[in-house]
């Protein structure tokens, strides 16, 4: 079976998949893709069978482009959760010492969860933006690197990425500093697949919906509905449909399996009241 990932080898992306792919029967291929649009599209095309992609981080929330595209670009569903604590790493040349050090690379999540390191240690530094933590090491073990002579001498910036261990050993980087980011951090990942999960017992689910315009109380009269039947929920927000200003999508978790005969109830009414639904996908609830 093929399993794609937000590539390159050496992300968090990847080694969540690995995860995964532990608890799979039969072979499996790791396929890594430069984009989300690109895994997303090929995953929905059925060129992979499914697709491991962060949905949510414990600092900087959620990965807006994934549930975006689970709206209206893809027919995919959620069918697994994975949490992965999140460490950072500061890899550069063998040689290079923190003093050394103007320029970091790395994607813009993990630039921002190292803030406080970056501003305490490396306040002077300049930030460059690449696609993922792995991009970010490849280029400092090769075209970047270059600007590091040998015998230890260096001339120009000297950079440095935010990228995890796996990185640092997959490129022949040093790790300058270890677990820089800010403490409690995890991503939470799903993998997505056309159809969900069968029901396990302790099951979550997830739905997007509008509420009908012009109707004071629509969102209220949705939430009731889960109130009525007791139904916990485990996280809403809300998200710019990109249609006009003011106009909102509603993402919803709860506990349960849309395929149990409460949930079901519920679902059935939040279609009722809602301009716009979409079952997400009901899958085994993973313990935070």
């Amino acid at each position: 079976m093929k399993v794609g990932y937000l590539g390159p080898e050496g992300t968090f992306s990847e080694e969540a998949g690995k995860a995964y792919a532990k608890k799979l029967k039969g072979k499996v291929e790791m396929i890594p893709y430069t984009t989300i649009h690109d895994l997303l599209f090929a995953t929905d095309r059925g060129h992979v069978a499914e697709a491991m992609v962060p949905i949510e981080n414990s600092v900087e929330g959620t990965i807006g482009v994934v549930t975006d595209m689970l709206v209206k670009d893809v027919d995919l569903k959620i069918k697994q959760e994975i949490v992965l604590p999140v460490y950072h790493y500061l890899l550069a040349q063998k040689g290079v010492k923190l003093s050394d050090i103007t320029d970091i690379i790395s994607n813009p999540p993990p630039i921002d969860q190292c803030r406080e390191f970056l501003r305490k240690k490396l306040p002077k530094a300049r930030m460059h933006l690449s696609y993922s933590t792995a991009e970010a090491a490849r280029q400092v073990a090769s075209s970047l690197g270059e600007r590091i002579l040998a015998h230890g001498k260096i001339k120009g910036p000297v950079f440095a990425a935010i990228g995890t261990a796996a990185s640092a050993q997959l490129y022949g980087l040093q790790i300058v500093a270890s677990k820089i980011n800010a403490r409690e951090n995890s991503t939470r990942f799903v993998v997505l697949a056309k159809g969900d999960a069968k029901r396990s017992g302790a099951d979550k689910t997830s739905i997007v919906f509008s509420i009908l315009k012009n109707k004071p109380g629509g969102l209220h009269d949705i939430l009731k509905e889960f109130a009525d039947r007791n139904i916990n929920l485990t996280k809403i927000e809300s998200r710019p449909s990109k249609k006009s200003l003011g106009d909102y999508y509603f993402f919803l978790d709860c506990e349960g399996h849309h395929r149990d005969r409460k949930l079901a109830e519920v679902l059935a009414a939040v279609k009722r009241r809602s301009s716009f639904y979409k079952l997400l996908g009901s899958y085994p609830r993973v313990k935070y």
